[in-house]
């Protein structure tokens, strides 16, 4: 069979924590061991056409093609790992990322529920026993009947056994959200720390540092205000994390249409769409495993999570040719 070309496809790589974990405090956190990045890093270079934020929006802008196996790095949730792990090995490389960070952690230093429930999960040993409690204390503070909640949310998904997705829902989405965030910082104050604003410091990235990395070439774009799920939020709470993003890129010196928005976990609707592009984005990133194509909506590019791809230059990546073939092959049957 002989691979039938299709247009150039970009390979938007998706990375959370990244550092060295041995070497760190809480060694269950779902974090990229730096190695193992750098190992990625080698890969992309060896494989891809790394671009630029900047040469990503001006190809948006010009209606080019795509270099041959396009490839973008994005980094969520503004953590100082960025800084501190990342950034100088982009700098060093001659590469660049987009950056996506809240607003409540960035620049009003708060401590987003989503971190809480992470660290929460990365201090308790046995995930059974933390879904346990946290239906211990629906039943008891709440009076809220767990075995619904457990039916519905019970399962696992793509990255997580059943006890740590059913715990994730929970306190990410499924509960009302004066619940939500009691629990998560009842939960984090019990397994973590009882100083969540010191907390906060260490883990993100301050402004300043986000300066620095823009004036070296990175890229930053909007990630919401407390991290929310947008496509469950009410209209004012969309409004609210929309409206936040933009404060945020203010408070750095960017704007809107000279960036793009980054859904946090994902969760987007066509009013969500409505509202980020109406705020002036030019595109949003999704964490839909897949590859994009130009003429495809540039409000739902999808992205593939850093264990999709490789860590070393010489494993096999089953995403290479689909980056440069597409899915066609002729001759093929079926």
């Amino acid at each position: 069979m002989t691979p039938v070309s299709s247009p150039a496809a970009l390979t938007t790589v998706m990375y959370h924590y990244v550092r060295p974990v041995a070497a760190r405090a809480f060694p269950r956190l779902p974090a990229l061991e730096l190695a193992d990045f750098l190992g990625q890093l080698d890969h992309l270079q060896a494989h891809y056409t790394l671009m630029t934020p900047q040469a990503f929006l001006q190809t948006l802008e010009a209606g080019d093609p795509l270099p041959p196996r396009a490839c973008l790095l994005t980094f969520d949730d503004g953590y100082a790992d960025h800084y501190r792990h990342v950034f100088p090995h982009l700098v060093d490389r001659g590469l660049a990322g987009f950056f996506f960070a809240p607003k409540s952690s960035l620049i009003d230093r708060h401590l987003l529920e989503v971190n809480q429930i992470q660290f929460t999960l990365a201090s308790h040993p046995q995930p059974k026993a933390l879904a346990d409690e946290v239906d211990t204390l629906l039943r008891s503070d709440w009076a809220i009947d767990p075995a619904p909640l457990r039916a519905a949310h019970f399962a696992p998904n793509r990255f997580d056994g059943p006890e740590i997705a059913y715990v994730k829902r929970l306190l990410q989405h499924a509960l009302p959200a004066h619940v939500r965030s009691q629990l998560a910082a009842q939960l984090f104050a019990r397994h973590v720390s009882n100083d969540p604003l010191a907390f906060a410091e260490d883990l993100y990235l301050t402004p300043a540092q986000a300066r620095e990395m823009l004036g070296a070439g990175m890229g930053f774009g909007g990630h919401g205000d407390r991290h929310l799920w947008h496509g469950l939020a009410s209209p004012t709470d969309l409004a609210a994390e929309v409206a936040g993003s933009i404060a945020a890129l203010a408070a750095i010196g960017v704007s809107p249409q000279d960036s793009c928005y980054c859904y946090p976990f994902g969760s987007q609707t066509e009013a969500v769409r409505q509202s980020v592009a109406a705020a002036g984005f030019r595109a949003a990133f999704t964490v839909v495993p897949e590859l994009w194509r130009p003429g495809s909506d540039l409000l739902q590019i999808a992205r593939l999570d850093t264990n999709d791809l490789p860590h070393r230059p010489t494993a096999q990546d089953p995403w290479l040719m689909r980056a440069m073939y597409g899915r066609a092959l002729s001759g093929a049957g079926g």
